[in-house]
């Protein structure tokens, strides 16, 4: 008897197995898509059928904790036996070679010449801890039909004969240096829809054609040519950020506060740095901008300085021309020491932003600080938008517990045009910050 119900258990398993074995191989590699290459690779000794299907999966992600496990050598080698013993395609291709050594890198050059042969179509490559030694692109793979890119620390030397990846519709580059030809610098992208460049350098000569991009974010890149994007009029998302001064004279053309939103008028969400505010801004004295931005559904207002009177003056600007706003956030960044603040009369009137407050549903200041300006700007927005669900007050550290309580008592005494508004009090993380500005 006993005998007989462990056959049973036995069939029962073996029954499973070979369902699990049954699965079309394109669903058993999402299985191991989930698993590390090292997990995946064990299951080879399940049955004779599953010792190649770990080899043929078309994804192969190669992150830093599997680089760090083992030495520099160790780890080239087994990625280099991964890879030539692979079969079929590899569409998608990880790799953190933050480990291997700049002497080493026409290793990874074999890599992208093999991988550029065999169906790729995902390329990320990390490049972390090796800020000095920047990983070069070899030629070859921008001849690949890539429809994802990704680079960290690297640099972007294209042949004079490439005109840009007409499959690529992610781009996301950061401390990318372009090393580009000037008589071949304008580059075709006609399936682009994202393209995010962080802390990259050489774009001063960078000229690109992408008429499907619907995500722009740029950050920190020093000179800009903007005009190439002057026609994405498919342009949904849009931001501008730099940790340091952006000086007018260094852009490709003088360009205010009208002429940079009036090209991108069907933008839902925008995301502008201090410094390109005050920069567009030459004219905000202007009463409104001459093109409704009536797309516009949130407004991201990064660094931005409450006791800046241009800063304060573009933002009513935009206010005025955005009727279905419905989330305003502001990354605050506390003036210098010493500073004078703003007249705060400029939020005494109604009519200052509408009818931008007409639709307006969140507010959102990560690193308040409770200042006099700040204040009386939160004053506004409950008094003046009606439909306001959500005042998000996100303390910055340095306010004190004390300090704290005195500004959460004046924050309930401010009058609500909405009943339905509710103010919500509580510490700052810059985990959250990541995330609103993470493209």
């Amino acid at each position: 008897m006993a005998m007989t119900d462990s056959c049973k258990r036995l069939a029962v398993g073996g029954d499973k197995l070979d369902r699990l074995t049954d699965l079309p191989i394109n669903v058993i590699h999402q299985i191991q898509d989930h698993m590390s290459i090292e997990d995946a690779s064990k299951m080879s000794v399940l049955s004779r059928a599953w010792r190649y299907v770990w080899a043929s999966n078309p994804k192969l992600v190669f992150g830093a904790r599997f680089c760090t496990k083992r030495t520099p050598s160790d780890t080239i080698e087994i990625i280099s036996t991964i890879l030539f013993q692979h079969h079929g395609a590899i569409k998608t291709f990880f790799l953190d070679i933050s480990i291997i050594p700049s002497s080493q890198h026409s290793v990874v050059d074999r890599w992208m010449l093999f991988l550029s042969r065999n169906g790729l179509v995902n390329l990320t490559l990390q490049n972390q801890n090796n800020v000095n030694a920047p990983y070069k692109l070899p030629s070859y793979v921008y001849g690949v039909g890539l429809e994802r890119l990704g680079l960290l620390n690297c640099i972007f030397r294209p042949p004079c004969s490439f005109r840009g990846f007409h499959m690529l519709k992610w781009i996301h580059l950061m401390r990318v240096a372009f090393e580009l030809d000037v008589a071949h610098s304008s580059l075709w992208m006609p399936n682009l829809k994202i393209l995010c460049f962080v802390y990259c350098s050489g774009l001063h000569f960078f000229n690109i054609h992408a008429p499907e991009l619907s995500i722009l974010f740029l950050h920190s890149c020093g000179t800009l040519k903007l005009s190439s994007f002057m026609e994405c009029g498919m342009l949904r998302t849009l931001g501008f950020t730099s940790q340091e001064e952006v000086s007018q004279n260094r852009q490709d053309k003088a360009m205010n506060l009208t002429d940079f939103l009036s090209c991108w008028h069907n933008v839902s969400h925008l995301i502008l740095g201090r410094y390109f505010l005050k920069v567009l801004a030459s004219d905000t004295r202007a009463e409104s901008l001459p093109t409704r931005l009536t797309n516009l559904r949130s407004l991201y207002f990064a660094h931005y300085n409450f006791d800046d009177e241009d800063q304060i003056f573009a933002l009513l600007r935009i206010l005025r021309s955005c009727p279905n706003l419905k989330i305003l956030q502001f990354l605050s960044s506390q003036g210098n020491i010493g500073d004078m603040e703003v007249d705060v009369n400029y939020f005494e009137e109604p009519d200052c932003a509408e009818p931008g407050l007409n639709n307006l549903q969140t507010l959102r200041i990560s690193r308040f600080y409770g200042s006099r300006t700040e204040l009386r700007f939160v004053r506004f927005i409950l008094g003046f938008a009606p439909l306001l669900r959500k005042a998000i007050l996100l303390v910055d550290s340095s306010i004190n517990e004390s300090q704290s309580l005195k500004i959460s008592k004046e924050l309930l005494r401010f009058p609500r045009a909405s009943p339905k508004s509710e103010i919500v009090f509580e510490p700052w993380s810059k985990k959250e910050t990541i995330l609103v500005l993470r493209c």
